[in-house]
């Protein structure tokens, strides 16, 4: 529960849990009932099921114990109270202030009728009154009626973690955007939230690259420092062949990581140069994709070089590491290969070198004892879950990872494109032709070129400066929303057509939303302050108008179980449900032609849209656009 908001699910349960230790005053305390909105609305606004997990307890049929909770319900129901008695009412619905909270309401002034069907589901409406009044009080508040975690952590959010030496792509994206959601969210939510970029910048690849730019450059490295990102790139793609094919250089480029990782100055002098150049493109490409990660959060590998070897001597003087062909390894109980033989977590290697390993175990070190996390989120790909229950292991058994303290891994899957081979369609891995990385500035740059497109075919009064901004944004909604409206773990399939279509489940059909929203405002003069300032005053006069309101009032609820599943799929759903309705609500709910009472009513609600559709989009990383 939050802390100063009870929600419509959470006061449902509540009396529910009453009913049952009113028919039921043996049967012991109170459970958690599940209660859901109802997904066919003739059966009512939420559906409860706890007959089902009451009947074994009880000994009797769902049926039976449904039927006795509905009827001490609606004992409640009848009870005087703010709403009087429990039967239904229509029209002007100012009985109830804006400022009672739902929790405050009793059974009769929330609940409008309770039913059992089939086997033994209970089936519940809401009263029209305390629909609109938990609306009203939320209307001036930009949270939209969202409380904050009435037990906020401090949580380390590592995400994006990109290559270095090269231009940002696709494999960062999933990282980047699901990461910078979650951390919006999460602090969203009161939460304390250190984003982390953990990245690798004195791994293998920069050994490579510090060989190659010694062998190309010597100590010149002033024509280095104006050399475009992309000669950094060809020089990495050269030295990885060399690499290959040269014996000679693949030692040098083994040296000049441990070079990296011992501090040798004229190695991390050329380091410094590769560094400063790669993370000043990765740092303009965050600011042009709207993510909120900068400098400040950089936090690579070199960042614990001081820390590397106090983590293999605490761990040798714990007598958790064995020397294994010159490395010291951990052997954890419960991990082996596809062999079946013991599998290590490499600490230190062979050549006294230090890896992944060492550095995400420094970082756990470091988070824990310096940061004071009580969780940590790492966002990478699914294919490192297994390195990571390793080193939540060791981490555990070394006593630098607490009971208290969570570390989750939170792996996405991969970017597909769909492709025809042999007359069939087949999916694939997402690249460009010739089956090299797609950059994620040349996607931004193709996604403004399709915008403005179709902004221009909708509106062609638009140009300029104004023509850039929406094309820009509508192509990062377009992006952002394809990645978030999937569960996290799933493969999906890029189709700009699909992405930036403006009917259907994708950013572009929020905004559309959104504008029309303005568009309404704009046009009717109406000041936006006045109906916020104008509560208890709703009239209701067509199932649409109900059918929005149970969702507007439905937002909270998105967020109860935000911290358990780290996922905006739930959020993306919402938006698109409400987007929906609306659009259904603006075709055969007439607004700025209705009587007055009926106009502010539906001025009130659409404005409700407005703010739960910008909010929503905020913690995707998604801005709106006034006219498209």
């Amino acid at each position: 529960m939050r802390s100063g908001h009870v929600s419509f699910t959470e006061a449902i349960k509540n009396i529910l849990n009453n009913a049952v230790a009113d028919c039921f005053p043996d049967s012991g305390p109170a459970f958690e009932c599940q209660v859901t909105p109802c997904q066919d609305k003739k059966f009512g606004d939420y559906q409860s099921n706890l007959a089902f997990l009451l009947a074994k307890r009880e000994r009797t049929s769902p049926r039976n114990i449904a039927e006795a909770v509905a009827e001490s319900v609606q004992a409640q129901m009848a009870l005087p109270g703010p709403a009087g008695s429990g039967q239904a009412r229509r029209g002007r619905i100012s009985n109830l202030s804006p400022g009672e909270s739902v929790g405050a309401m009793t059974a009769g002034a929330l609940i409008e009728t309770i039913e059992v069907a089939g086997a033994g589901f209970i089936n519940i409406r809401l009263r029209d009154a305390a629909l609109a009044a938990q609306l009203e009080r939320t209307l001036a508040d930009p949270r939209c009626g969202v409380a904050r975690s009435a037990h906020p952590q401090r949580i380390v959010v590592d995400y994006s973690s990109p290559n270095l030496a090269k231009d940002l792509h696709v494999g960062t994206m999933r990282s980047t955007v699901i990461g910078d959601s979650i951390a919006r969210v999460l602090e969203f939510l009161g939460h304390d939230v250190v984003r982390q970029n953990h990245f690798g910048d004195w791994g293998a690849n920069f050994g490579v690259l510090v060989a190659m730019i010694k062998r190309e450059y010597g100590a010149g490295l002033d024509t280095l420092q104006d050399a475009p990102l992309e000669t950094v790139e060809e020089l990495y793609a050269r030295g990885s062949r060399l690499k290959k094919d040269s014996e000679e250089f693949a030692a040098n480029a083994a040296a000049e990581v441990n070079n990296l990782q011992s501090g040798d100055p004229e190695s991390v002098a050329v380091w410094e140069v590769l560094m400063d150049k790669t993370l000043r493109n990765c740092h303009d490409l965050y600011r042009t994709f709207n993510v909120s990660l900068d400098a400040s959060h950089d936090c690579p590998e070199s960042f614990y070089r001081d820390d590397l070897p106090r983590v293999v001597a605490e761990l040798s003087d714990m007598n958790l590491l064995v020397d294994d062909d010159n490395a010291k390894c951990a052997y954890l109980d419960g991990f082996h290969n596809i062999d079946g033989d013991p599998l290590p977590v490499i600490v230190q290697k062979s050549d006294a070198g230090y890896n992944y390993s060492t550095t995400d175990l420094a970082g756990i070190r470091h988070r824990v004892g310096r940061l004071q996390a009580q969780q940590i989120i790492i966002v990478t790909d699914r294919g490192q879950e297994l390195h990571f229950r390793m080193i939540r292991a060791l981490a555990q058994k070394a006593g630098w990872l607490p009971d208290s303290v969570q570390l989750r891994h939170l792996g996405y899957g991969v970017i597909l494109q769909e492709i025809k081979e042999g007359g069939r369609s087949k999916k694939v891995r997402f690249s460009t032709r010739d089956g090299g990385t797609v950059k994620i500035r040349e996607l931004l740059a193709e996604g403004r070129r399709r915008s403005e497109k179709l902004t221009l075919e909708r509106n062609p009064d638009i140009g300029g400066d104004e023509l850039d901004g929406i094309a820009a944004k509508l192509t990062i909604a377009a992006l952002k929303y394809a990645e978030l409206k999937q569960r996290p773990v799933s493969d999906y399939t890029f189709n700009w057509d699909q992405m930036l279509a403006s009917q259907g489940n994708t950013g572009v059909y929020i905004l559309y939303c959104y504008v029309r929203v303005a568009s309404l405002f704009g046009k009717s003069g109406v000041d936006k302050d006045a109906l916020v300032r104008s509560p208890g005053s709703s009239t209701l006069s067509h199932e649409l108008e109900r059918e929005l309101l149970v969702q507007l009032v439905s937002f909270p609820e998105l967020f109860a179980g935000y911290e358990e599943e780290l996922s905006s799929h739930d959020i993306c759903h919402y938006l698109y449900e409400l987007s929906t309705i609306y659009s259904r609500f603006w075709k055969d709910c007439p607004i700025l032609t209705a009587a007055e009472d009926v106009r502010n009513t539906r001025l009130a609600l659409s404005l409700a849209v407005a703010n739960r559709l910008k909010l929503g989009l905020s913690l995707l990383g998604i801005e709106v656009v006034e006219r498209m």
